[in-house]
């Protein structure tokens, strides 16, 4: 009896080790780098302005969210700036297009917009912004 109870508790550890990586990587050094590189100004909920470059959401240079039953996936090429609200329980974005039009998503709370600041790295969730104002392209380096 004593046996199993041991087996059982060395078959256990590495799994009750290994919950740690679940929450996923958040560490301030080790953020996503995007193939295309964007200048973004973001203004959060307390109107504090962080200016970044290499920006993304979770790695990717688009924004990604519902409208209707479709998802649908924009680029930043094409979107001016973006302003965030909750409504309902639901994150809202509404985009304004560079070809003066608008579009409104329902986004993921949880997604986090990254970047790099002149001081170092930048992550926030998109709950937190009030605004994302995406600039050019970053000039690729020397």
């Amino acid at each position: 009896m004593k046996t199993i109870r041991i087996l059982f508790l060395l078959c256990l550890i590495p799994l009750l080790c290994g919950m740690g990586s679940l929450k996923g990587d958040s560490s301030f050094e080790k953020i996503p780098v995007p193939a295309k590189k964007f200048t973004v100004t973001f203004i959060d909920q307390a109107d504090v302005i962080t200016q970044c470059r290499d920006a993304s959401i979770e790695g990717g240079t688009f924004i990604e969210g519902k409208r209707g039953e479709g998802t649908h996936a924009v680029s930043f090429d094409n979107i001016a700036y973006v302003l965030f609200h909750s409504h309902g329980g639901k994150l809202l974005g509404k985009l304004k297009l560079r070809d003066n039009t608008a579009l409104e998503l329902v986004l993921q709370k949880n997604h986090r917009a990254y970047g790099h600041t002149k001081y170092g790295t930048f992550q926030i969730k998109l709950s937190d912004l009030k605004k994302m104002v995406i600039g050019e392209t970053s000039p690729p380096p020397n």
